[in-house]
């Protein structure tokens, strides 16, 4: 869970509609935003070329020769002209990923709309991306040598959006949701079985949803996702159930995985932890806990989502997109290592997407020493 999902759509519509004006602008007179050295926030600019569809040219996707391990950025993207050829930002960003991550697989959230945690009726929203966007950034995506894994996710109108607080009072209800959710995101199944996306998540994060809705609703929304899409499906839980026993239909035979939004927390209190003494945290907790769940389940996971602030306390609340603490780019760096430390060699860990590039507030990790991080070990991985 991200703090992004704690603000309304409207705030995300406002920060898009700001960015976007920004970069147009900047792209118009030659130049494009670079990054400072880590300590400062990136106010230098720099010349970059955008990458049309027209121009890439479609090369070999990469993958891992060590082990079958995924390596990945995501990069989130909101409104209806997100991932398409008006896309400023992608277009030119989404090339860097691979320079600057070594990654090869990219992540592309899709986010759908209901009026209220309540409501039995989820629809496309202001933030979500177009059909024909999607379908373009999926094309410049794999052009690019890039595997594409499509992660769907869902906010709530109101003070609480997070789709983890989603949840009904009768089957009556829940039956209305997830037929009016298959409606919804069929579309986009069979957009991505058509552009030949590698992975497709049927869903993050809905962790009231997970635990409580029949078994037969899950299954019934597998199945009819299996019809349309042919590559691998899975589903993103969020860290906090990690400890919660995973329902059957996790066990699904059409479910090939299950991702987990890693954001668990490290420490108590907010503080800075010393770089040298995070392997050994992250092992004794999140480690040990994504272990136990792959156990319980039967079979590997991976991480659907794993990112961390540029602030001190970034060990504390991983989740919150924004810290009023002082940028800390070393104690992020220094998390990302022991992350990729432990689970590099876990074969419980299929995989490592990293939230995130662009428009991911103080988790980005472009031009930081977080992406040298990653680079560094998605490039042995390589070797």
């Amino acid at each position: 869970m991200r703090s992004y999902q704690k603000n309304s759509s409207l705030l995300l519509v406002r920060i898009i509609v700001i960015v976007s004006a920004s970069l147009v602008y900047l792209f118009m007179t030659g130049n494009l935003l670079t990054q400072l050295p880590p300590v400062e926030r990136p106010t230098v600019v720099q010349s970059t070329p955008v990458v049309e569809l027209s121009q890439a040219r479609p090369v070999k996707p990469c993958s891992s020769k060590q082990r079958d391990f995924q390596m990945a950025v995501a990069f989130p993207d909101w409104g209806t002209t997100a991932y398409g050829e008006s896309d400023t930002k992608w277009l030119t960003e989404l090339p860097h990923i691979q320079t600057k991550t070594a990654a090869c697989w990219v992540e592309m959230p899709v986010l759908f709309h209901q009026s209220s945690l309540t409501s039995t009726t989820v629809t496309q929203g202001s933030s979500t991306s177009q059909l024909a966007s999607f379908n373009y950034g999926v094309h410049l995506a794999h052009a690019l040598g890039l595997h594409v894994f499509v992660a769907l996710q869902l906010q709530a109108a109101g003070p609480q959006p997070w789709s983890g607080y989603i949840r009904f009072s009768t089957y009556a209800q829940e039956q209305q949701w997830f037929e009016s959710y298959w409606q919804a995101i069929k579309p986009y199944a069979m957009a991505a079985a058509q552009d030949n996306v590698e992975q497709f998540a049927l869903g993050t994060e809905y962790g009231w949803l997970e635990q409580n809705a029949p078994v037969s609703l899950w299954n019934g929304l597998i199945a009819e996702l299996s019809t349309v899409f042919p590559g691998t499906i899975t589903y993103d839980m969020n860290w906090g159930s990690l400890k919660t026993p995973p329902p059957s239909w996790m066990r699904n035979a059409h479910l090939k995985m299950i991702g987990v939004s890693t954001y668990s927390p490290l420490v108590g209190t907010p503080q800075r932890v010393d770089p040298k003494q995070i392997f050994a945290l992250w092992k004794q907790t999140v480690k040990r806990e994504l272990d136990n769940f792959s156990m319980a389940l039967g079979e590997p996971i991976f991480l659907s989502e794993i990112g961390y602030p540029n602030s001190v306390d970034a060990l504390y609340h991983p989740w919150e997109s924004f810290s009023t603490a002082p940028q800390d780019p070393q104690e992020q760096a220094a998390a990302c290592d022991a992350a990729l430390t432990n689970i590099i060699p876990d074969q419980h860990i299929l995989g490592s997407f990293f939230w995130g590039w662009g428009n991911s507030e103080d988790f980005n990790l472009n031009g930081l020493q977080a992406a040298t991080v990653i680079h560094r070990y998605y490039k042995t991985l390589q070797a």
